[in-house]
């Protein structure tokens, strides 16, 4: 291009300034020849191109010149394209085959996540599942097992795997009066006492246990008389502790004659967290009745299992029954509904 360019410059300059038309049809020709090259018409008939034969060998090597450049620089880039595409097509592979592979982790990670919640949901019912049936076959009436419980975490739970089919988490006993219960909320909160024993499971476990709302209850008592008694509940259930862990409880049974929990629908009180609904008296700390205990009160009567135990005298853990008043022994215990 740039001989093209020079070629008619120059033949326009000379135009101008030749004198006679002889110079004028040199530069024809030598234009001619240059034009010929790529389209031998365009030489005019007029023009005779071998008369400059040197002129036009010349042009015809300087422009195969630029061409094998050109040739050369477009091979270059055709080779360096060739080499890009390469690398362009692995990459892609390499992200097809890498997007598969996270597909299948996430897969994987599904199922696993499905798998752990679907286990961590067996052990929050504490005393169900397989590990309860290395007991039964040691012939074991029970014992403290380690389970999750979510937001708290691992806590043992004392686990009746023989009463009335098993499968029972026992979160209140009271069988001897060796563990004080006369306690303020943070304590009733966590648990407190002897698993073997005398103990209190704790309000927000308890909670996490029974939200799902598919739990029965059952409570044992034996008065100072040795009559054996039980009351049942077919849904159990405690609220979060922004409603002060409230009680609800329904379908009562049993040979206990009364139903001390139903009615209730109570918060849980203790001596320095009144919910109990009173403003004159805060019936877990009252020394009357020896009520000096966490429960779900309701004007300080129907029963209190968590008060001072007193094996004699008038005072000590009570249901109210026409037949029953003060008891040796309480448990609790929930498990999910057949």
């Amino acid at each position: 291009m740039r001989i093209t360019n020079v070629i008619i410059a120059s033949c326009i300059l000379g135009m101008i300034s030749a004198a006679d038309q002889h110079e004028e049809m040199r530069c024809k020709a030598r234009l001619g020849c240059h034009l010929a090259k790529c389209d031998p018409g365009l030489l005019s008939p007029s023009l005779n191109a071998n008369e400059y034969p040197v002129t036009c060998v010349r042009t015809s090597a300087q422009d195969g010149g630029e061409y094998k450049e050109l040739k050369s620089e477009m091979r270059s880039m055709r080779t360096d394209f060739t080499s890009y595409a390469s690398r362009i097509s692995t990459l892609e592979n390499e992200n097809r085959k890498t997007t598969a592979e996270m597909e299948t982790l996430k897969t994987k990670l599904a199922k696993s996540e499905q798998s752990i919640e679907a286990l961590l949901k067996a052990l929050v019912r504490s005393c169900d599942g397989a590990q309860l049936e290395s007991a039964l076959a040691r012939n074991d009436s029970g014992g403290v097992f380690n389970s999750y419980i979510p937001t708290i975490g691992f806590k043992g739970v004392f686990c009746d795997v023989t009463d009335d089919g098993g499968n029972w988490t026992v979160f209140q006993r009271r069988m001897n009066g060796a563990v004080d219960f006369y306690r303020g909320w943070d304590d009733y909160v966590k648990g407190f006492g002897d698993l073997q024993g005398d103990h209190w499971l704790g309000l927000a476990a308890l909670h996490q246990l029974t939200k799902a709302g598919d739990m029965e209850l059952k409570i044992k008592m034996i008065s100072r008389k040795g009559i054996y008694s039980v009351a049942r509940y077919s849904i159990f259930r405690i609220g979060p502790g922004s409603d002060n862990y409230r009680l609800h409880a329904s379908g009562f049974s049993g040979n206990a004659t009364f139903d001390a929990l139903s009615f209730n629908n109570q918060q849980f009180s203790t001596k320095d967290a009144d919910h109990d609904g009173r403003s004159s008296v805060n019936c877990a700390s009252n020394n009357e009745g020896g009520l000096n205990g966490g429960w779900w009160y309701i004007g300080c009567g129907s029963s209190n299992l968590n008060g001072d135990f007193h094996k004699t005298g008038t005072k000590g853990i009570w249901w109210r029954s026409w037949w029953i008043s003060l008891l040796r022994f309480s448990e609790m215990k929930v498990r999910r509904r057949p």
